[in-house]
């Protein structure tokens, strides 16, 4: 058994604000006390998942 733990280099992030309805606020609220990550953590989760399941029709 190795003893070596591989750690990954971070990505950049940056900080943006984004304006949502409260319900989404508080689901997102309840999420992360549930599971234990941030709300940060579990937007940036929904936002990497989704950015490939826009399709833009002209």
């Amino acid at each position: 058994m190795s003893d070596k733990i591989d750690i990954a280099k971070r990505k950049e992030s940056v900080v943006f604000s984004v304006r949502v309805e409260k319900d989404l606020l508080d689901y997102y609220d309840t999420l992360a006390a549930k599971s234990n990550r941030s709300r940060n953590e579990l937007i940036s989760l929904a936002l990497e998942y989704a950015k490939d399941k826009f399709n833009i029709t002209e």
